[in-house]
């Protein structure tokens, strides 16, 4: 439905909305997800809910600089300010500042057209605009102002100059400061500090609010990007990709040999030093990839080690590029920076890997913005000084300290992925892009598409030298890679070299592989017949492996030997899978809870001791660690709509022809929008109900604030106690 164009005076934030068409309207929702939850019942309790003070504040984290200025300014200047008074204020011309000004209306920021209005609670709320002091009732006039001015100018102009656009706040107590407050400059308040009057400070900076309006986004520059040979940076870009896809293949070890769970939660600082040297790769590149495949819900924990999930086995009969793809969505649509890992956050906490503690809100719409606008520069590698104040523009309330945190983990974890470059978007970065804003679906065949046409085929056949050296010219077929887990990496690029050696035939050995089944596969597919010494060394480590057996087990139970045995041979003991060690002793992978459990289902009594023998508490019976958290019910991000925006608004429009009976509250609230006065039942304490005729100002909290008709104060009410006749 579209609402034809009006001509009628605004005269509310209600009136401005009336005048929205549905994308307008889905626009707003969109920007500002916490007005449809739940859906108001009409136009005028959105208006009301848009100018409560909580959601207004809200709003000003999803304005730009330029917005965020002429929000400050409009506090300042009187209220219903003209647009070219607006953009005076911001020593502007009113067509620069025009886009500015729609997408504030259109965030229900501000409403009107020729006399601007901006909500109630920014105009009260902004209690230091641009550095300027509050307003206080013992300020100079305007033009007493000026005056002090125009005489302290004649004896000190460059202290002035200097004070105009800095904070109202002054420092010093010598001459000078005694000087600027003979002048009127300053004014010490009651606890002696000294601050320059709002007024003052305005004439000192010429009845202007900001010196200079940055109406355009800065652009990431940098050195221009060459190529000595054609192709290399998406060559790189591809290696990178499968070189994150080898990473996450390592998931594979934690089976055998798990990392450790914190207390607090997350991966241990040094399992994620091991496990990056054992992977070969930087500490920040392999925590990348984890930390995107733990969004992605392929690895988890049971409370003290991590493991693959369930859905880890299906990733891995997907093909090469369809599982970068899913890594790669799960990185650029998660709430985590992995390249803070070990730094500590603002209490001295070392942030953990895989662990809230790497969490940020709005790192996911900061990420994509920097994405986005790497896009519009091609051919550039963006320093990250660059990067960082384009994102100071596009969100100017977020800490200086967190914007170049967060320009300097996209930088590190892009490249580890294959998507960034030195500073630059990759073949691979620009279909990401375009990803960013299709369903999942569509995302996923995007990425997989590129990196699929970028790839070079995959070669199924290897080089094998006498030096037990093993050449693969090119891009590994899936079914070589597993001769990663046999031989130490040489080399990378065009080729990849690996040289097997005692140590690594061990290893694989260890980790369970058979190599009998290597040796099939190199006949198989190398060009020239197995080396000799190759074979000897594979034969001489099969013989020597398996003398020493070393296996896992969680839960020892033990027992006279005829309880075991019955133990051993109920039905319900089949879940324990449990293992004789001894007539008496036999152990299992359960956990305790889990072990008490059966052997109870069994008709048996068992008892839980502690490491000592002695008999435990209840914490060991049922400490029962939970198992990995279903995805599905995972909640991400910062406050998103619980339904699509078009439908809100659809039920808005609904409730606004009438088609929704308004509850007490819903009428409150379009008063509010409206700005009209009513008649208000309030119930007093001893049941009967006074009736007073007044205009409603807000209602937050549960609370209704009013102004009674003909007086000046206002009053406060619980909400419940309102009656509307």
């Amino acid at each position: 439905m579209l609402v034809p164009t009006m001509t009628a005076v605004i005269r509310s934030l209600a009136d401005s909305l009336r005048r929205f068409g549905d994308d307008r309207l889905e626009a707003l929702l969109v920007a500002r997800p916490d007005l449809s939850s739940p859906p108001p019942k009409g136009l005028g309790p959105l208006a009301a809910r848009a100018a409560g003070a909580t959601s207004a504040r809200g709003a000003l984290g999803a304005l730009t600089l330029p917005e965020l200025h002429l929000v400050e300014a409009l506090a300042v200047l009187e209220d219903g300010a003209s647009p070219s008074a607006l953009a005076e204020a911001v020593s502007c011309d009113p067509a620069t500042i025009s886009p500015s000004l729609e997408r504030l209306t259109t965030l229900a920021v501000l409403w009107g057209e020729d006399e601007l209005h901006l909500i109630r609670p920014l105009r009260e709320g902004l209690r230091a605009p641009a550095g300027l002091a509050p307003a206080a009732p013992e300020d100079p006039s305007a033009a007493d102002a000026e005056r002090r001015v125009a005489a302290a100018a004649e004896t000190m102009p460059e202290v002035l100059e200097a004070l105009a656009w800095g904070p109202a706040a002054v420092e010093g107590r010598g001459r000078l400061a005694a000087a600027l407050l003979g002048a009127g400059i300053v004014a010490a308040d009651d606890d002696g500090a000294l601050r320059i009057p709002r007024s003052v400070h305005l004439a000192l900076r010429g009845s202007r609010v900001r010196r200079s309006h940055a109406a355009q986004r800065p652009t990431p520059d940098g050195p221009e990007v060459t190529e000595r040979i054609p192709g290399s940076r998406s060559a790189q870009a591809v290696e990178r990709a499968f070189d994150a896809l080898r990473l996450l293949g390592t998931v594979r070890s934690f089976d055998e040999d798990p990392p450790g769970v914190l207390r607090r939660g997350g991966l241990p600082q040094r399992d994620l030093r091991r496990l990056a040297d054992r992977a070969d790769t930087p500490l920040l590149t392999y925590a990348t990839v984890l930390q995107s495949a733990w969004q992605a819900g392929l690895i988890g924990h049971d409370g003290q080690e991590w493991h693959p999930t369930r859905d880890w086995d299906a990733h891995r009969l997907q093909p090469a590029e369809q599982r970068w793809a899913e890594l790669v969505l799960a990185w650029a649509r998660g709430h985590h920076l992995a390249a803070v890992v070990g730094t500590p956050d603002s209490s001295g906490t070392g942030r953990s890997l895989l662990s809230d503690l790497t969490r940020r809100d709005g790192v996911r719409t900061r990420r994509g913005s920097l994405l986005r606008t790497l896009r519009t520069c091609p051919g550039v590698a963006a320093t990250q000084e660059s990067l960082a104040l384009s994102l100071a523009w596009a969100f100017p309330l977020v800490p200086a300290e967190v914007i170049d945190e967060e320009t300097a983990a996209l930088l590190l974890e892009g490249e580890a992925l294959g998507v960034l470059d030195s500073g630059a978007l990759t073949v691979l970065g620009h279909a990401l892009v375009l990803a960013l804003d299709e369903d999942i679906t569509q995302a996923d065949a995007r990425l997989a598409g590129a990196l699929r046409e970028a790839a070079p085929a995959p070669v199924d056949e290897v080089l094998l030298d006498a030096d037990l050296t093993v050449v693969i010219p090119g891009r590994p077929s899936e079914r070589l890679l597993v001769l990663l887990d046999w031989a130490e990496v040489v080399s990378r690029g065009g080729a990849l070299t690996l040289r097997f050696s005692a140590a690594s035939v061990r290893r694989a050995l260890g980790a369970g592989r058979d190599g009998d089944a290597l040796l099939a596969l190199l006949e198989e597919v190398s060009r020239s017949p197995v080396p000799q010494g190759l074979t000897y060394l594979l034969r001489d480590e099969q013989r020597r492996h398996g003398r020493v057996q070393v296996s896992r087990a969680t839960t020892v139970l033990t027992a006279e030997a005829e309880v075991l045995d019955l133990l051993q041979v109920a039905p319900e003991a089949s879940a324990l899978s449990l293992r004789r060690l001894a007539p008496t002793v036999a152990v299992t992978l359960s956990d305790p809870g889990f072990a008490l459990q059966v052997a109870r289902q069994a008709g048996l009594s068992p008892q839980a001791v502690g490491p000592d023998g002695r008999t435990a508490g209840a914490e060991l019976a049922h400490s029962l660690p939970g198992g990995p958290v279903d995805p599905d019910l995972v909640t991400v991000g910062g406050p998103e709509l619980r339904l699509p925006a078009a439908e809100a608004v659809a039920r808005i429009r609904a409730a606004e022809d009438g088609a929704a009976d308004l509850s007490v509250t819903d009428r409150l609230l379009d008063a509010i929008a409206q700005g009209s006065e009513i008649a208000l039942g309030i119930v007093d304490g001893r049941g009967g109900v006074v009736v007073k005729q007044a205009r409603p100002v807000s209602l937050e909290g549960g609370r209704l604030r009013a102004r009674e008709a003909g007086r000046s104060e206002e009053f406060t009410v619980l909400v419940h106690r309102v009656t509307l006749g």
